[in-house]
């Protein structure tokens, strides 16, 4: 009988100390997948060693793009002649693999990619990526839970977003840049990793304009070239370790991200009582005496990311007061409140908001992740428990955190595998 391996952490310690966090996970996997749109040899750094890389490389290999990737440098080699399919057991283990849907249909015409999978957040439907493409000039069916997308050639449209989604907005993007004139993306997402993306597709030669407003002006080219490129720091990574921090009412330094990529989760951190020193590549964190309730509600960038959503909730409930969170973005992003209730929290749900009221004491307890983020939560919450706290379903954790527990035992943490 296999053991599913589980973190145990003894809570009460205080974190102190210096971090340095990885690339970015939701830069990096759409990065990955630019050597779909042309041949040659790419070299990636600053790549985190979590499970969705791993995944990623699984899908490139189907499509007959090969990799290689230690030490934080992932080398990607991609042939003149790839392939059109992705299979459900390669797609079904991350929902970013829909990404290679547009550059497919950009550079061969044609894809077939299973409907993905990946955290269990609730409905995030592709029909705005389907609608994007169609107006582009790209026709799709659906037939035993595969996507078949084909084109006699894409065209430059404008294409206004009913929503301004990050992953709508990289497919149509990543069509765009091989498509046959201008295509202006009205309402486009704004966030860091949009922004990262289109630092490297402007070096592989596409004409984009736009990047980091809502809206994003790209002139197709007939060809791109391979490319190098530097993944940016890891903004949800480093709120998450804050959140920590502060739950501790220890002190710490951030090294490797950019402060502007956390502006609102910041100034929500320095309500809540947080005291920053924040330079050019690096945040300094600490609190003194205890936090303060507060109210949060996600929003796309420059908002509070809907993926700290939870880690926020995780640093709050023992602060004094009522904090209320409400999600606007994802419909399931509370699964970690039963969870922490079982740790003796007090946290009621009402439809798209969460009230958080200050206990006194959070007791350890046995409990389970269900997403990567919810993963981290319980971890936040079982760092300022009294006693042994056992997450299972860290397999979740691993999917988005480079080396957390060895990270967070260098700065104090009673925390190990079990």
């Amino acid at each position: 009988m296999l053991v599913e391996k589980a973190i145990r952490i003894v809570g009460g310690n205080k974190l102190s100390g210096q971090l340095n966090i990885s690339g970015a996970k939701n830069a990096v996997l759409k990065q990955m997948i630019l050597p779909v749109l042309a041949s040659g040899e790419y070299t990636i750094t600053n790549v985190p060693d979590i499970a969705d890389v791993y995944y990623m490389q699984e899908v490139l290999e189907v499509l007959g793009i090969s990799s290689q990737f230690s030490e934080k440098k992932l080398e990607i080699s991609s042939p003149e002649d790839i392939s059109v399919e992705a299979p459900y057991e390669v797609v079904q283990k991350m929902r970013a693999s829909i990404i290679v849907l547009g550059p497919l249909l950009a550079r061969k015409g044609e894809a077939k990619i299973a409907f993905p999978g990946g955290d269990q957040l609730g409905p995030r439907p592709v029909r705005m990526h389907i609608e994007a493409l169609e107006k582009m000039g790209a026709h799709f069916d659906l037939s035993h839970g595969i996507l078949i997308a084909k084109t006699d050639g894409l065209k430059g449209v404008e294409i206004n977003l009913p929503y301004a989604s990050v992953g709508a907005t990289e497919n149509t993007l990543l069509a765009a840049v091989l498509a046959q004139g201008r295509t202006v993306i009205e309402n486009a997402a704004r966030e860091p990793e949009v922004v990262d993306l289109v630092k490297m597709l402007r070096n592989m030669g596409a004409e984009i304009s736009g990047e980091g407003t809502s809206n994003l002006v790209i002139e197709g080219v007939n060809k791109l070239s391979s490319t190098d490129h530097e993944v940016i720091g890891d903004r949800v990574v480093a709120g998450t370790y804050i959140g920590a921090i502060l739950a501790t009412r220890g002190e710490g330094k951030i090294i490797g991200i950019n402060p502007d990529h956390l502006p609102m989760e910041i100034k929500k951190f320095e309500s809540m009582g947080a005291n920053f020193n924040i330079e050019n590549n690096s945040i300094e964190v600490s609190t003194q005496g205890d936090l303060v309730a507060t109210e949060i509600a996600t929003l796309p960038f420059p908002g509070v990311a809907t993926d700290l959503q939870p880690i926020f909730g995780a640093t709050l409930l023992k602060a004094k007061g009522t904090s209320i969170i409400t999600e606007n973005v994802y419909d399931q992003r509370f699964q970690w409140i039963p969870e922490v209730e079982r740790m003796g929290a007090d946290v009621q749900i009402g439809y798209q908001h969460a009230m958080i009221k200050s206990v006194n004491k959070l007791s350890g307890a046995p409990v389970n992740s269900t997403d990567i983020r919810t993963g981290a939560s319980l971890i936040i919450a079982a760092l300022q428990a009294e006693g042994e706290s056992t997450i299972t379903g860290i397999d979740h954790i691993e999917r988005g955190y480079e080396n957390i527990v060895s990270l967070l035992k260098s700065i104090g943490s009673e925390i190990e595998y079990n």
